[in-house]
């Protein structure tokens, strides 16, 4: 609602007391009830609360806070009995206006409510009643380069337009930079650990290459043994092929000595018993 200091209330002595805010004992305007149930014009009891007092009702006396206030949409009746207090404009003189429809005729038709130049948006500095609004439209500088000022602001208006589709594009492309530079890094985080990978598998290559070698010279070691050994038991071989000889001619000579030996046995053995004859006969003999 327009400011109240514009207009003042006619015959307020007729004026109902019931719609009388007991703070500033004036018709409420946005009337609001308190947590006692009395009610009073919401800018009223608001900055009553900012000065940190209690309810101003004489039954109550309890500090105030924001929680404590209910607005309290008018009944139509009282809400049409506000809307028809005669009130009298301060600035035109014009007088018998219903409340209600203050602000329309302060918006519209007021003579003396001071208004801007339409040219205000464009520079235009002027401020003054609405009866002198119209004469200073016709002089006003402002208002001539208004086609000028109006294409100029269409012209930055168009450009402005392009400098947010730019800006658009510029953060889209922004954005997408910022993805491949992601991408770019995350790929770069792969190759440097693909490249730590390399060079541990390389470094476990050498190592087995090294391996291998130590092997491959530990075999031909190993080779050159057998070798050796190799020589050594053909020449053994060789060694107990002579001996297996030798023992075959000892065994040889030793199956002639047997039989060398069992012929002499037998031979023994006859002359044993040739012997007996001879003392057989000799003792007979002796007799």
């Amino acid at each position: 609602m327009i400011s109240s200091s514009f207009y003042e209330y006619i015959d307020r002595e007729s004026i109902d007391s019931n719609l009388i805010c007991l703070l500033c004992h004036n018709p409420f305007i946005d009337p609001i009830v308190t947590q006692c149930g009395d009610t009073y014009c919401r800018l009223c009891i608001e900055n009553d609360m900012g000065n940190g007092s209690h309810c101003p009702s004489q039954s109550c006396n309890q500090l105030l806070s924001i929680d404590h206030l209910t607005p309290n949409p008018p009944p139509r009746l009282v809400a049409s009995m506000l809307d028809r207090l005669k009130v009298r404009c301060q600035l035109c003189e014009k007088t018998n206006i219903n409340r209600g429809t203050f602000d329309e005729h302060i918006k519209t038709s007021c003579s003396e409510y001071r208004i801007d130049c339409p040219g205000k948006n464009i520079g235009c500095q002027w401020f003054g009643s609405r009866n002198e609004h119209d004469e200073h439209t016709k002089t006003c500088l402002f208002e001539k380069l208004r086609p000028v000022v109006d294409i100029l602001y269409k012209i930055i208006e168009n450009q402005s337009l392009d400098i947010e589709n730019l800006k658009k594009q510029i953060e889209q492309q922004a954005a997408e930079l910022g993805q491949q530079k992601t991408e770019i890094d995350q790929q770069t985080a792969q190759l440097e650990q693909q490249k730590a990978e390399s060079i541990q598998q390389n470094i476990q290559l050498d190592q087995q290459k090294t391996k291998l070698e130590q092997q491959t010279t530990e075999l031909g070691q190993q080779k050159a043994e057998i070798e050796l050994q190799k020589t050594q038991i053909e020449q053994l071989k060789a060694q107990l092929q002579q001996q297996q000889i030798q023992i075959s001619d000892i065994q040889s000579e030793n199956q002639t000595q047997k039989n060398e030996t069992a012929s002499i046995r037998k031979q023994i053995t006859t002359l044993d018993e040739e012997m007996n004859k001879l003392r057989s006969a000799i003792h007979q003999l002796s007799k």
